[in-house]
């Protein structure tokens, strides 16, 4: 991607489309302070080509013309940078290219934009430590899983069961004794309250 400014001209002046090109620059700059485009000069000249060109795509393909131009700007931020990091990451063992997640997520790991602020997403100022830091930075997915067979075994919860299960069966044996605990229950709920409320 050429970043010289000489490469950028601006689009006419649309007094109809100015909010939209405003969001769609808004959007852009928050994207790249996303991805930690800390310098202010950098971003600046990433969204002026970044607009050029969503400009340049409005005006050569008609069938764009029903989609906003913040979302044309953020899918065109997004295919920039897939394509800047195909060029540095490794691609996986089955020959598929990285996905822009898992490009992301290198990105994040080497801290290339805070470090090297001026190289992110140009490959002609691209430093060797940073394409190495980036390449390095690539996380692999461990085996697959293996299937495995496992036979369910009976929990051993200890005494609390037979516990449990003798004072439910005396209960259920002597429906005087459940009657009893149920109206001592609620008299002490009452005598809570009336100690509380005093």
């Amino acid at each position: 991607m050429d970043l010289s400014l000489e490469s950028i001209t601006l689009p006419p002046w649309n007094p109809a489309r100015a909010e939209e090109w405003n969001d769609a620059y808004e959007k852009v700059e928050n994207y790249l302070r996303a991805c930690r485009v800390g310098s202010h000069l950098q971003r600046a000249r990433l969204i002026a080509l970044i607009l050029q060109r969503v400009y340049d795509r409005t005006q050569s393909d008609p069938t764009v013309e029903d989609r906003s131009l913040p979302e044309l700007a953020i899918v065109e931020v997004r295919d920039r940078i897939a394509e800047w990091l195909s060029h540095y990451l490794p691609p996986r063992a089955d020959g598929r290219l990285l996905n822009l997640g898992e490009g992301m997520l290198a990105i994040y790991l080497c801290d290339g934009p805070t470090r090297w602020p001026y190289a992110f997403l140009d490959s002609q100022r691209m430093p060797p430590e940073f394409a190495e830091a980036l390449s390095a930075r690539v996380v692999r997915a461990g085996p697959d899983l293996a299937v495995s067979s496992m036979v369910p075994r009976d929990m051993d919860l200890g005494m609390m069961p037979e516990f449990v299960g003798s004072a439910m069966e005396t209960f259920e044996a002597v429906p005087i004794l459940k009657t009893l605990l149920a109206w001592l229950l609620f008299f002490g709920l009452l005598g809570f309250l009336f100690w509380y409320t005093r």
